[in-house]
């Protein structure tokens, strides 16, 4: 079977300082009625929906995930903690839990149209069956050995389903998401209560979004010697 071992590095640092999805339920449907249970479930499923959306529309920085992993021996695939968005960078660490040798990536098509999967040896290439569904990691040639690795990539912001737990999206960041579910939520209300027109609550959304992304892309070392 494969295995998870080492550590995690979250770009969820920050959990005492965020909202949980219990405060953000609660601003949705306060305007409303914040104590119906419809309104509630409506609320929830409105800034789910959000999180969906700004996961389609890029890969934000703080979806950043470094993760240690160990590969198993005659297994081709390892598991990590969650969906995958994009794939940055994998590499074999050396007794000092270091970084020192690549491991490339190809795409999964590529790869099966193109090697025998069947041969064992130490592996140079790594790829990824299906992105954004599983966080799993296909690897050639099939590991002989355990070796130990750290995969750095963007994860899929989960959408968050308990509401007691803090949401895993940094606060500059929130009020963009927030944008995003009241547009939900004017979506699946009926004419009759909706209290922000779609064009409006549309357009709110798209500002914020050109802003948060403006905010991204600014300049800085990330951007001028990246």
């Amino acid at each position: 079977m494969p295995t998870i071992s080492g550590f995690v590095v979250s770009t969820g640092q920050e959990a005492s300082g965020r909202r949980t999805l219990l405060d953000i339920v609660d601003e949705l449907a306060r305007p409303f009625d914040a104590s119906a249970s419809t309104m509630r479930a409506l609320a929830g499923d409105a800034f789910r929906a959000a999180v969906r959306t700004m996961n389609r529309k890029g890969s934000w920085p703080w979806e950043i995930q470094d993760e240690s992993l160990t590969q198993t021996i005659n297994s081709a695939y390892t598991t990590v903690t969650g969906a995958i968005k994009k794939p940055l960078a994998m590499y074999y660490l050396d007794d000092d839990s270091l970084p020192w040798e690549r491991i490339y990536y190809k795409e999964y098509e590529s790869l099966v149209e193109t090697y025998d999967l069947s041969i064992a040896g130490r592996p140079t290439i790594y790829s990824i069956p299906n992105l954004f569904e599983t966080g799993q990691i296909r690897w050639y040639p099939i590991p002989s050995a355990a070796e130990n690795c750290r995969f750095t990539y963007y994860r899929v912001t989960p959408a968050p389903r308990v509401e007691a737990e803090p949401v895993e999206i940094p606060d500059f960041a929130i009020e963009t998401y927030m944008a995003f579910a009241w547009y939900e939520l004017a979506k699946r209300l009926p004419a009759a209560q909706t209290r922000l027109p779609l064009t409006i609550a549309k357009g709110d959304a798209m500002v914020a979004f050109r802003e948060l992304a403006a905010h991204v892309n600014a300049p800085g070392d990330r951007v001028q010697y990246g």
